[in-house]
C-alpha cells in the first residue's frame, strides 16, 4: 500500500505540481529530490512524532516539533533545488528551467503529499489502537469474569467440604448413641446433599427452595440435639420467582448452631428470614459458648466458612447487600439484607 502512495504521489507531482513547459530531465531530478524528502519527512511524523507526543497528548511539544521539522526540511529542500538548478543552468544551457513561483508550487505540493501520508496513517493508527483497546478491553473483562467464576466455585466448593464434615462428625457420635434416629439423620443428610449437589451448581436458586434447606438442617440439627434446646425459626412466605445465590445464608446458620450450643439452659438461636418486594432480609441472632475445651468449636476457629460467605456476597451483590455483625462475646447478631433480582 505504500509503494502505492509514494508511485501515485510522485505521478502527482510530476504532472500537476511541476510545469509541463520546464524541461523533461529537470522535472525528473526535481519530483524525484521532492519524493524522497517527503517520504523521509513522512517517516518521521509518522513513526515519532504522532506516536511518541501526539498519542499521548502533548500537544505542544507535537506541533513545537513538526514546525521545527518543517523549518529545517524546508530549508534544505530549498538549498538542494536551488543546487540543482544552478547546475542545470550551467550543464543544459538550452533547458528552460523552473521560476521562482514554480519552484513554490512544487514544494507546497511536496508538503500536501506529506500532510495526506501523516493524516491517513493517523486515522488507520487510531482505528488500529481503538481495536485493540476493545480487543483488550474483552479480554479483560472476559478474564475477569473467568476469574470471579472461579472463585465462585472455589468459594462455594469449600462449604461443601465444611459441612460434611460437620455433619460427618455429628453422625459419628448418634451413630453411637441411638441406631435408630441414626437412620434419620442419614435420610436428612442425603436430602440435604442432594440439594447441594444439584442445586447449588446452578448461580440462583429460589428463596423457598434455600429456606426448605436450612429449615431440614435445623431438623437435622433437632435430631442430633436435644429437644430442650431453644431454636426459633421464622420465614415469610414468598414466590418462586424470587432467585437467591445458592448457599448465601447458610454459613451464618450453620455458624450460629456451631457457636450457639453450650448450656442448655440458656443457649438459643433465633432465625427470621423475610422478603419484601425484592429485598430479603436475613436475621440471626444465637448465644455464644465459652466452652474454651469445646472440640467442635476448635476444629473451625478461623471462621472459614464466615469468610467465604462475606467473599460470595461481595462477588455476587456487589452493592447491592448490607451486612452487620454484633459480637459482644455473649450474643452473636448478624444482618443482613439483600437486594435480589
Amino acid at each position: 500500500m505504500q509503494l502505492l502512495y509514494w508511485l501515485f504521489a510522485a505521478l502527482l507531482m510530476f504532472f500537476i505540481f511541476s510545469n509541463r513547459n520546464y524541461d523533461f530531465q529537470i522535472r525528473i531530478i526535481l519530483v524525484s529530490l521532492l519524493i524522497v524528502a517527503s517520504y523521509f519527512i513522512t517517516l518521521i511524523i509518522n513513526n515519532y512524532l504522532i506516536p511518541k507526543y501526539l498519542f499521548e497528548a502533548k500537544i505542544f511539544l507535537f506541533t513545537y516539533i513538526l514546525l521545527a521539522v518543517i523549518i529545517v526540511t524546508l530549508w534544505i529542500i530549498s538549498i538542494s533545488v536551488f543546487l540543482i538548478l544552478i547546475y542545470s543552468a550551467l550543464t543544459l544551457p538550452n533547458a528552460i528551467v523552473p521560476q521562482r513561483d514554480d519552484i513554490v508550487i512544487l514544494i507546497a505540493g511536496n508538503y500536501l503529499i506529506v500532510i495526506l501520508a501523516a493524516v491517513i496513517h493517523f486515522i488507520k493508527e487510531s482505528y488500529r489502537r481503538l481495536i485493540e483497546k476493545n480487543d483488550i478491553e474483552k479480554q479483560k473483562q472476559l478474564t475477569e469474569l473467568k476469574l470471579k467464576e472461579a472463585n465462585l466455585k472455589l468459594l462455594q466448593g469449600q462449604i461443601h467440604p465444611h459441612f460434611l464434615f460437620n455433619m460427618l462428625n455429628n453422625l459419628y457420635g448418634l451413630v453411637k448413641e441411638d441406631s435408630e434416629g441414626s437412620r434419620d439423620v442419614i435420610m436428612k443428610l442425603s436430602e440435604l446433599l442432594d440439594y447441594m449437589l444439584y442445586e447449588c451448581d446452578k448461580p440462583i436458586v429460589s428463596v423457598k427452595s434455600e429456606i426448605k434447606f436450612i429449615g431440614n438442617y435445623i431438623e437435622l440439627e433437632r435430631i442430633r440435639h436435644d429437644e430442650s434446646f431453644n431454636v426459633k425459626f421464622n420465614f415469610s412466605d414468598c414466590k418462586n420467582d424470587i432467585k437467591i445465590a445458592p448457599l448465601v445464608l447458610f454459613p451464618f446458620v450453620e455458624n450460629a448452631f456451631k457457636h450457639g450450643f453450650h448450656d442448655p439452659e440458656t443457649s438459643f438461636i433465633h432465625i427470621d428470614i423475610g422478603v419484601i418486594e425484592n429485598k430479603l432480609n436475613f436475621k440471626i441472632e444465637n448465644s455464644i459458648s465459652d466452652n474454651k475445651k469445646d472440640r467442635y468449636l476448635n476444629q473451625e476457629g478461623k471462621g472459614i466458612g464466615l469468610r467465604n460467605s462475606k467473599e460470595r456476597l461481595k462477588l455476587i451483590y456487589k452493592d447491592k447487600f448490607q451486612l452487620n455483625i454484633t459480637d459482644n462475646k455473649k450474643i452473636y447478631k448478624v444482618d443482613l439484607e439483600i437486594e435480589l433480582n
